[in-house]
């Protein structure tokens, strides 16, 4: 086509692209391309002919990252500030824990107070008042502090009660596949508190309780704790009942046992793949070790 485009022919024709340019990307899946300058830009001037203008040339890349290296400077001079500072503060709380330390080995930890008469405990350490500690063993021969038991701890369990064990090897509890049951039967007669009880004259009722223990090399092991620790009367004690709320009865003393053998932790069943571990764990701090 001779002759000169008008600007209304060039106009349609510019829409029609941009139209077709449109349909294409939306076929493409919409997906936008990254657009990259041109060295070379057209540019329309206002009679509508067309000229070509050079683009201002691009800065070199050695001179960009002589700019990056001359901002990042600063940045690492003041990481490096930071550092330091991090440093000093931290020679300051190692100063302020270490007097702290040293205050905490003049102070007993059951009075509060300057610790007179120190007396420290062998196996563990911690110090206390003399007449502190005295009292405190009174209640129960273990640290305050850590519960770490001295000498043979024994409780206020009924004394009357009897501990028997009964196993079933056909009976498999959930979780110890292969194994058969131990059966421990609790009994326990009523009678009348004594002074080592709550409330000593008030009659408390009998009860009988059933416990599961798989007959394992690790059952036997716990099952052999729990004898020293029924011996030393620390499995139950006279209180009030979680579970019902009544008062003046053989309550559980701390020392979980399996009642049920199905329905998981939340019925005190198996599976229960840490109890071993955990009723270990409790006679530990009441001094009942393999040992």
């Amino acid at each position: 086509m001779d002759g000169p485009i008008s600007s209304e022919t060039r106009k349609a024709f510019i829409d029609l692209c941009r139209c077709a340019r449109k349909e294409m990307s939306k076929q493409e899946g919409g997906t936008k391309r990254k657009r990259t300058l041109l060295p070379w830009v057209g540019l329309l001037e206002a009679h509508g002919e067309g000229s070509v203008v050079q683009a201002p040339p691009l800065q070199p890349r050695r001179s960009q990252r002589q700019q990056q290296q001359r901002l990042r400077k600063p940045s690492d001079e003041k990481a490096c500030s930071m550092l330091h500072e991090f440093a000093q503060v931290r020679d300051m709380d190692s100063t302020v824990t270490a007097h702290s330390e040293a205050e905490d080995n003049k102070t007993c930890s059951i009075c509060m107070g300057d610790i007179v008469e120190k007396t420290t405990l062998e196996k563990c350490g911690h110090s206390f008042c003399r007449s502190c500690l005295d009292q405190a063993f009174k209640v129960k021969k273990a640290c305050p502090v850590c519960r770490l038991v001295y000498g043979q701890l024994i409780g206020n369990q009924p004394a009357n009660g009897t501990m028997i064990v009964e196993r079933d090897p056909d009976l498999e509890l959930p979780g110890h596949e292969g194994y058969g049951c131990i059966c421990i039967i609790y009994s326990f007669p009523p009678g009348l508190q004594s002074p080592e009880h709550p409330n000593p004259g008030v009659r408390y009722p009998g009860t009988n309780r059933v416990a599961y223990l798989p007959d394992s090399p690790e059952g036997n092991r716990v099952l052999g704790l729990l004898r020293q620790a029924f011996q030393q009367r620390l499995i139950f004690t006279i209180g009030t009942s979680m579970t019902t709320g009544m008062q003046n009865v053989i309550t559980w003393n701390d020392i979980h046992h399996k009642t049920s053998i199905w329905g998981g932790p939340r019925c005190f069943g198996y599976p229960d793949p840490t109890y071993l571990v955990r009723v270990t764990e409790e006679l530990r701090e009441k001094g009942i070790t393999a040992e």
